[in-house]
């Protein structure tokens, strides 16, 4: 069926467009190309009075086996505007546009801020919504603006970079403001010609026999970085199907640090697993809760497991349903919580659930 020139599709099945390869179908589907495409898919929905939810990449969500009740619209919007000015580049990307080719533009072109973040898969107007981040950069760092449509009403609205009301891993639009609106471009401002900027531990040593690395040392040595750890998506990698990273980072007080502190003292305590924050709060590395707690990297239960190279990936190993990945991680996540007393939320958005499975 059609609506205002733009195609409608019925029980499109969504599992290949997920990177878990899990998931049910949707009652209706839209593919869009410009800001016209999603307001006449609003309209549709409108008219059929259904829910509506947007897909970029499909890298960071996890779709019931029932699937979703009413209109998916995948976002493929995309083109670049470019402006220069002294030392920054002002880049706005079409919301649809895949992550890593706007990152390799960016170091083709010698613009610096990005570049850490390679290899993260999805797409340019995913990366504000979860606040993008690795190896000593976010994304919240760069943006500028980020250009929407409201659903309800098909509006235009711009969010400048206080509005968005980033946090580790938050904004807006994944907490208060969640499914309210489609991002149809976001605005960066680079910096052009500058060094890259190296703070992140694991990256210095990866780059240390590099006396001044550029963007690209940097770019590379991120997705080497990634690939090692099997979250990397890209042909020529092996790669599993997974959402990456399952849980966040916790953030706890300090008071219970100490406590959990105590109780990995001397049972395989990493290097570092813990880093303090301003606030006086502490964020601990979920991957070393989650090993320390039990659960090794590569352990399965039927055809879901933790990654063999990282105990925070969850994976599909083949078959496997949306069902029995929330009941490994409910396993997990019940784990940490019963040797630890520390909660994990878990990343990917859950589409398609009637309640909350966690």
């Amino acid at each position: 069926m059609s609506s205002n020139n733009i195609e409608i599709l019925e029980d499109e099945p969504l599992a290949d467009l997920t990177s878990f390869g899990v998931g049910g179908k949707a009652r209706y589907f839209a593919r869009i190309a410009s800001e016209e495409d999603a307001s006449s898919a609003l309209s549709f929905a409108a008219e059929k009075g259904v829910e509506t939810i947007v897909l970029g990449g499909g890298s960071n969500v996890l779709v019931s086996d029932e699937g979703f009740a009413g209109l998916v619209i995948l976002n493929r919007i995309t083109g670049y505007a470019v402006e220069e000015s002294g030392g920054d580049v002002v880049v706005s990307a079409g919301g649809g546009e895949d992550w890593q080719d706007f990152a390799d533009l960016c170091v083709a072109k010698g613009w610096q801020g990005v570049e850490c973040l390679a290899g993260i898969p999805g797409t340019v107007g995913a990366s504000p919504v979860q606040n993008i981040g690795a190896y000593g950069q976010d994304v919240s760092q760069v943006i500028l603006e980020v250009r929407c449509l409201e659903m309800a009403t098909g509006k235009v609205v711009i969010f400048d970079k206080k509005k968005c009301a980033f946090r580790y891993r938050e904004s807006i639009f994944n907490t208060r403001e969640a499914g309210k609106y489609i991002v149809t471009s976001v605005t960066f401002r680079l910096k052009k010609g500058a060094a890259p900027l190296i703070t992140y531990r694991e990256l210095e040593e990866k780059l240390s026999c590099i006396p001044l690395p550029t963007l690209a040392d940097v770019r590379d040595a991120v997705i080497g970085i990634r690939a090692g750890k099997g979250v990397l998506i890209r042909n020529g990698y092996e790669s599993f199907k997974s959402a990456g990273s399952f849980f966040k980072n916790p953030v706890v007080q300090r008071a219970r640090f100490e406590t959990v502190e105590r109780l990995v003292a001397g049972h395989g305590e990493a290097a570092s697993w813990a880093w303090p924050l301003p606030s006086g709060d502490v964020k601990i590395s979920a991957a070393f809760l989650i090993q320390s707690a039990g659960f090794e990297r590569g352990c399965r239960k039927g055809r879901v497991g933790l990654s063999p190279y990282h105990t925070l990936i969850l994976v599909n190993h083949g078959g496997a349903t949306a069902r029995e990945i929330v009941d490994f991680a409910t396993e997990v996540r019940n784990g940490v919580r019963e040797r630890y007393g520390v909660i994990l939320a878990p990343e990917p958005r859950l589409v398609g659930f009637s309640s909350s499975p966690f």
